[in-house]
């Protein structure tokens, strides 16, 4: 294929992306289909099938796309050498602004109910990288080689955080509170059993 060839590809993909993340979005991923994203994307239903082999599909490369993004910025902008309390006020705040994200909010339920059945890479990769972030934070403000103890540390932190942000989502069981400085407390504890 040709690079102009190419680039028509990757605009047509874009704009289809962009049109059926908004109609998941005003109209739900059940009410949403596929002769809907075409139309209003201005394309045919066979534009859309040449990208995707599914509706499925293309919601989970959505939904891909934005949660490993998201990882990707908290990985990246975290702050450098941190202490404890810096660290887990950054980390719940990156939280809370996920939580409340139209995204999250709307389609979270629908991105478990069609997870079990799709391989997320870009997600994988950022998860794995974000984990490994909350272990070398442990690490270095623990002093401590205790590797089983700081990676699991790092994984209660990891899921702990991730129920936060998904505790303002569509799902409704199971539904988790979590007050801001009473999680910030559990959190710093949990960092404490390292120390």
């Amino acid at each position: 294929m040709g690079t102009r060839q190419q680039e028509k590809s990757e605009m047509t993909r874009r704009e289809l992306k962009e049109t059926a993340t908004r109609l998941f979005l005003e109209k739900g991923y059940e009410a949403a289909s596929i002769q809907d994203i075409a139309a209003a994307a201005g394309y045919s239903v066979g534009s859309v099938y040449r990208q995707w082999k599914s509706k499925q599909q293309l919601f989970m490369e959505i939904w891909d796309e934005y949660v490993s993004g998201f990882i990707r910025d908290s990985v990246i902008f975290a702050p450098e050498a941190p202490d404890c309390d810096t660290m887990i006020d950054y980390l719940l705040r990156r939280s809370r602004i996920f939580a409340g994200q139209e995204l999250t909010k709307k389609l979270y339920s629908t991105s478990l109910m069609l997870s079990a059945m799709y391989d997320y890479e870009g997600l994988a990769d950022w998860a794995h990288k974000y984990q490994q972030m909350l272990y070398l934070f442990l690490k270095q403000v623990s002093g401590s080689d205790d590797e089983p103890k700081l990676k699991t540390t790092a994984s209660i932190l990891h899921c702990l955080l991730n129920a936060d942000a998904m505790s303002a989502s569509d799902v409704k069981s199971p539904h988790y509170e979590f007050e801001y400085e009473a999680l910030k407390d559990n959190l710093i504890a949990i960092v404490n059993t390292c120390l």
